[in-house]
Parts: C-alpha cells; sequence; structure tokens
C-alpha cells in the first residue's frame, strides 16, 4: 500500500505566483523504451521538363542555280524536342531545306528528402520514425507523481497547476492534486492523461499545467534531443499552446537573469496546434526560442532544467489533455 503525506505550500514558477499542493507518494519506477509508429517515405523525383528547340536557318544563294545553305536546328532543352530547321534562302537555282535539330535528353528529377519539410516547423513524430524514449510520466498509476525514470539522473517531482491568479481567472481542477484523470474514451492502452481547463479571466501573462524534474532543484536533461507527448484539445478550446523548457537561466530564482530588471521568465519554448483528436508532438530542444524581452541566452540549459510547462498565454480560454509525456534521445 503507498503511503501519502499532503504538502501544502506557495511558490514561483517562472516568475508567476502558483498556489500549489503536492502529493507525495512512493518512489515510483520508470523505464526507457524504443517507439516506432509508421513514417516517412523518401519522396519520389520528378521528371525533368524539356524545352523546345528554336534556331532560323539562314540561306546564302551563290550564283544562278547554286543551292541555299540550311540552316542548323537549335538543340531542344532538357528533355524537350528539338525545333525544326527554318529552309535556307533560295539562291538563284531553287534553295535547300535546313535540317531540324536534334531534340535534348530528359534531365533527371530530384530525390524527395525523407519525411518531407522542417523538423522545427513539424513538430510532430513521423510516421515510421524510431525514437528511444525515457518516460517522465505516463499517468496510468493515477496520480501527480512524475516517474523515476533510469541511469544516472534519477526524476523526481510532481504535475502543479500555474496560473497569474487573476481574481476572475478559474482554472480546474481546484486542486493540484486532481490533475490527472480517466480517459473517457481510451487512448490505445492508455487509460488515465493530465486534464485541466480554464476560463478566459487571467489577464495578465496566462495559465497551464506543468512538471519538476527534480523536486524543484536542477534537473540534468542534457543526454536528450527533446521532448515528446501525447495531446488534443476539447471542442471550443484554444489550440494553440506554448511548450516551456523552464532553467536556471531564466528562472526567476536561478541566480542568472536579472529579475530587479525584468530580465527572467523569457523562457525558451515552442508552441504547437492542438486538435480535437491525439497529436504525437515532438519538440526538438534546438528548435526551441526566447521571447524577444528579458535576457537573451544562445540555447537552453538542458543541464540545468527546473520544470516542463504547458502553457496559454492571457486571455485565452483552454481544456486539454497531456499524456505519455517523455524525453527522447
Amino acid at each position: 500500500m503507498k503511503m501519502k503525506t499532503m504538502l501544502a505550500f506557495v511558490w514561483c514558477a517562472g516568475g508567476r505566483a502558483v498556489a500549489m499542493l503536492g502529493l507525495g507518494c512512493s518512489q515510483i519506477f520508470g523505464f526507457d523504451k524504443t517507439y516506432g509508429p509508421e513514417g516517412a517515405v523518401p519522396g519520389d523525383g520528378g521528371a525533368g521538363g524539356g524545352g523546345a528547340g528554336s534556331a532560323v536557318g539562314t540561306g546564302s544563294g551563290a550564283g544562278s542555280g547554286g543551292a541555299g545553305g540550311g540552316g542548323s536546328g537549335g538543340a531542344g532543352g532538357s528533355g524537350g524536342a528539338g525545333g525544326s530547321g527554318a529552309a535556307g534562302g533560295g539562291g538563284a537555282g531553287g534553295g535547300a531545306a535546313g535540317g531540324g535539330g536534334a531534340g535534348g535528353g530528359g534531365g533527371a528529377g530530384g530525390g524527395g528528402a525523407i519525411g518531407g519539410g522542417d523538423p522545427c516547423e513539424i513538430l510532430e513524430v513521423l510516421p515510421r520514425e524510431r525514437l528511444a524514449l525515457s518516460m517522465i510520466d505516463n499517468m496510468e498509476d493515477g496520480d501527480i507523481q512524475i516517474l523515476r525514470g533510469s541511469g544516472a539522473t534519477p526524476r523526481s517531482g510532481s504535475w502543479f497547476k500555474d496560473n497569474d491568479l487573476s481574481e476572475e481567472g478559474i482554472q480546474d481542477p481546484a486542486s493540484s492534486t486532481d490533475l490527472v484523470s480517466p480517459l473517457g474514451s481510451p487512448r490505445g492502452a492508455s487509460l488515465e492523461a493530465v486534464h485541466t481547463s480554464a476560463n478566459d479571466r487571467f489577464i495578465h501573462w496566462g495559465a497551464g499545467i506543468g512538471f519538476h524534474l527534480d523536486d524543484g532543484a536542477y534537473y540534468d536533461a542534457s543526454v536528450y534531443r527533446g521532448l515528446t507527448f501525447w495531446a488534443r484539445a476539447e471542442e471550443g478550446s484554444t489550440t494553440r499552446m506554448k511548450v516551456m523548457f523552464i532553467d536556471q537561466q531564466t528562472h526567476y530564482q536561478g541566480g542568472i537573469c536579472n529579475e530587479a530588471e525584468g530580465g527572467c521568465s523569457s523562457h525558451f519554448h515552442k508552441h504547437v496546434v492542438l486538435e480535437s483528436g491525439w497529436k504525437h508532438f515532438k519538440i526538438p530542444a534546438e528548435c526551441l526560442k526566447q521571447e524577444a524581452y528579458g535576457d537573451q541566452f544562445s540555447a537552453p540549459a538542458l543541464d540545468r532544467l527546473w520544470a516542463i510547462e504547458f502553457y496559454f498565454d492571457k486571455e485565452q480560454a483552454f481544456d486539454i489533455w497531456i499524456d505519455d509525456v517523455a524525453f527522447y534521445e
């Protein structure tokens, strides 16, 4: 039987005050796995286009009865038929016809890119793409504690709500301890996921959810290349969601950014667009960018990661589900 202890505390996440009720439990051991959905097929090269050849032959008569010189036909463009040479001009004795130009050879088509597109714009796990995953939380245990994981840097943390505490703002569930909910319709073998919703009355900077990776300390995630998760939005929800990597550089308590001069909370992030159906997202760390405000850094400090948050900007109502969050190598 798990022994659970209730801890109540108030803290700030990324410069925003948050009321949070955490739930401790016995350690839960995570696992690594390889996920292999179906994926990208190399694109076929298109056929090269040919242009029509063209050149007018010019004839020159040489005295009475001389044959006019036939003009040469121009060479055809790549893949196209060469144009016929025009008739040579007649001399006194009649002109000979110019010869037709030879058709050009067809050009070879270029090969299509695997999967196609910019990975910083696609932001989804492609069909047949295989990723080595380190599961952060699959929610199947029904509590808000993330999985411990494996390796030299085990994880320890829990899910929390995060909002700007606007007077008329309402975010459900009322307690962070109730964030994990049963799915109305299972997603494959998954029966539980994180669920939260909010009205559009958070008017300062917004609302969302997230989790710590090392109980509020900084976690070394530098062995991973990015983050994957499944997500969907209910009907009527805002669909553009910000995924934030909060590290020591941008965290207001990290001792690096200048909080007094507004230099903190410009977290590295990427936006994704949710749909009513489940989508499997992939956020490469190399694609993360900061907002234009605050202290600027060249790259996220993955070796000093404080939390991951799924966030919506101010005055945006949302109703979302998040499942199977993992790092990938």
